[in-house]
């Protein structure tokens, strides 16, 4: 007879260890984009992620801005949410965390864009943490494109052209990545 329990427990272990991803993501985010290390909200970030990045980081130490503590965490949380929902064979586990974890950076950064749109017409001079942060994560994203189309006339349009770019990357790329894996 089947365990009725497991049919909760797969969907609540999936929302944990994307939870956890998020996370892991962030504190990946934090170090690549070079944000400031005493916002309160960086701090708490570095302060949840330290537990199980630390022992990581003794095996992978950082290459400059690049975490790899953090992005191969990030990408075992990604390869177990796979091996979790879908059990496939080992192959497409190892190539779908990939995919998974380009596809969370593109969500984390098109949500991003769009709070730091909203708010430049709420609280442009906003000054609070999450603000604060926000802008210096996606930054490295828009200054080569301000580069190529500077404002106009008070209007910024790399953030319309990233957020095109993230579309593209996530409604098709991904997609198709995707099912090169089977998933």
């Amino acid at each position: 007879m089947d365990n009725p329990s497991m049919g909760v427990m797969i969907p609540l272990a999936g929302l944990v260890l994307y939870l956890v991803s998020l996370f892991a993501a962030a504190r990946f985010l934090l170090q690549a984009t070079q944000v400031d290390a005493y916002n309160p909200i960086s701090q708490q970030i570095i302060r949840l992620t330290n537990p199980v990045l630390a022992p990581l980081r003794t095996l992978l130490p950082s290459q400059g801005r690049v975490d790899l503590a953090s992005l191969v965490a990030l990408w075992l949380l990604q390869v177990g949410q796979i091996a979790l929902i879908r059990e496939p064979a080992f192959s497409p586990l190892v190539f779908g965390g990939l995919v998974q974890t380009v596809d969370l950076f593109a969500n984390a950064y098109f949500l991003a864009m769009i709070v730091v749109v909203v708010l430049s017409f709420v609280a442009p001079v906003s000054s609070h943490p999450g603000a604060v942060l926000l802008r210096q994560v996606t930054e490295p994203l828009l200054a080569p494109v301000r580069r190529v189309i500077p404002p106009m006339g008070g209007l910024d349009f790399s953030v319309m052209v990233v957020l095109f770019v993230l579309i593209f990357v996530r409604g098709n790329l991904l997609p198709w990545l995707g099912g090169l894996t089977g998933l």
